[in-house]
């Protein structure tokens, strides 16, 4: 018998769907839970440990571009610090860099932020936390091999000269803005085993200017929100669910992306502390959707390691054979645990 919250939490998985219309995508990778850090900040410091390092590695559509496939490695590491105002309250704090590169001219993005997140108990238990975060940071982009850009213009008349709006950017002068981002997260546990969590962030306030040329190509960034909503619940003494629903939508455009996704733990090896992970999930797009999820992995004590593969759905499945985005992932929590200082025994010397 399915458990009543997970009933609840599909009945408001598909009253959100109809609310929302699927589109475009901004950047995104199908192992979300591996990039802790990137889309909603609220998430720095709530786990259990001393400190939290993940890295994942996402390549895609190698099949359709060659070497102007993207390409976007990702690094984390947070904390939680200190105790906060309360005994069941804590602060964290982590940083995080990417990098993605795509195209044959190299276009690559690069960034660094750091972030801050208070932990706030709602009850004595410390069984419900609303988070609140805030993290900063810089963005830059650049092509890389701008030797190898061929324009239109150039293509249709070989001879002539290329166009000023064709003046791209040294590599050294990289475009680039300050990002602000605010998030929140609240997660309550149902009982020992069960837990449900939403959360919302917001990013890219301002609307900077995203260009890469000299002159001209007036492109500003739209603001970027995001919301995820899930679950974590046993189904038995083996195994344990854990549904999602993600959304990125960039405002005042078409660009919107819903991942709907499926996952489950098996106990292994409860001894060994070996457990085995799987599930599937969907990416919104044009028709059918933009692709299909694979996911697999295991935890080994406090390390995870998953792979994620995306099949291709969309109407690029003709170039891309069905082939999408590869990713490989990393993740470990380290515990510190402080030893005992027992007072000291003091000798009476001898008279």
């Amino acid at each position: 018998m399915i458990p009543r919250q997970t009933l609840r939490l599909f009945s408001a998985l598909i009253l959100l769907h109809f609310f929302i219309s699927a589109g475009s995508q901004d950047i995104h990778f199908t192992l979300k839970q591996m990039t802790p850090l990137i889309f909603n900040p609220a998430n720095t410091g709530a786990f259990y440990g001393s400190y939290r390092l993940s890295g994942l590695y996402r390549d895609q559509y190698r099949s359709v571009s060659g070497k102007g496939a993207y390409s976007t490695p990702t690094f984390s590491v947070d904390v939680p610090v200190m105790r906060g105002f309360k005994k069941t309250d804590w602060v964290g704090v982590g940083v995080f860099f990417y990098t993605d590169k795509s195209g044959t001219g190299g276009l690559t993005q690069q960034t660094f932020k750091i972030s801050a997140a208070y932990h706030l108990a709602l009850n004595k238990e410390g069984s419900s936390v609303l988070s609140f975060a805030y993290q900063t940071g810089a963005i830059q982009r650049f092509v890389a091999n701008q030797q190898d850009l061929v324009f239109e213009d150039e293509l249709l008349d070989p001879m002539g000269s290329p166009s000023p709006d064709h003046d791209v950017k040294d590599k050294e002068d990289k475009t680039g803005f300050l990002d602000h981002v605010g998030g929140l997260k609240f997660s309550s546990k149902f009982n020992k085993t069960d837990e449900f969590y939403i959360g919302v962030s917001a990013s890219r306030f301002g609307k900077p200017d995203w260009s890469v040329l000299k002159q001209g190509g007036n492109y500003k960034l739209e603001p970027r929100g995001f919301a995820q909503i899930g679950m974590s619940t046993v189904l038995s003494d083996k195994v344990r669910f854990l549904p999602n629903i993600s959304y990125q939508k960039i405002m005042k455009g078409s660009e919107n992306t819903l991942v709907l996704q499926a996952l489950f733990d098996y106990s292994y090896d409860p001894v060994k502390k070996t457990v085995l992970k799987g599930g599937l999930g969907w990416r919104s797009g044009q028709g059918p959707g933009d692709a299909v999820q694979v996911m697999v992995g295991a935890d080994i004590k406090n390390v995870t390691v998953m792979i994620g593969y995306d099949f291709n759905v969309s109407s690029l499945t003709a170039a891309s054979g069905s082939a999408g985005g590869f990713e490989l992932s990393a993740m470990y929590i380290g515990r510190i645990y402080k030893r005992p200082h027992p007072d000291p025994i003091i000798f009476c010397p001898r008279f």
